[in-house]
């Protein structure tokens, strides 16, 4: 709604390229943070019975911001993190509501470790202590 009043403000002022810049941008944001935008999505129970060690089941929502941010940190096909949308998977809602709704976005599964809330360092770090448990290693000190 901000662009859209910013953006009539720049053209009643004549600022014409800078109304398109800030058009478009508002529009690219409104689509991200859409619960329409569809994203990555593998079913729950897929994306479970697909695991192996050090593999991670993230589940993540449009309009999240902390989803979109861990999305954009991890922004590579990698077959090593599943992305599960909440929004299109009931037994992925149920999991959450278990580990605190939507508060707990993005919820990221490694192994028996569950991260509410996860960062990309996070999600990382859980993926390397699961395969140095896999592989028999003694996990490092805190």
């Amino acid at each position: 709604m901000g662009g859209v009043l910013l953006t009539a403000l720049l053209v009643l002022a004549g600022q014409w390229i800078a109304a398109v810049a800030v058009a478009v941008f508002s529009l690219f944001m409104a689509y991200w943070t859409s619960p329409l935008r569809e994203g990555d999505h593998v079913p729950l129970a897929t994306a479970l019975a697909q695991r192996t060690p050090g593999s991670a089941v993230v589940l993540w929502a449009p309009g999240n911001p902390l989803s979109s941010r861990l999305q954009v940190a991890i922004r590579s096909p990698r077959e090593d993190v599943a992305w599960v949308n909440v929004h299109r998977d009931v037994q992925a809602q149920q999991l959450l509501a278990e580990h605190g709704g939507a508060e707990a976005l993005p919820l990221v599964l490694v192994g028996e470790s569950v991260q509410a809330r996860a960062t990309a360092a996070e999600l990382l770090d859980l993926q390397d202590l699961e395969r140095r448990r896999a592989d028999g290693e003694e996990p490092p000190a805190p």
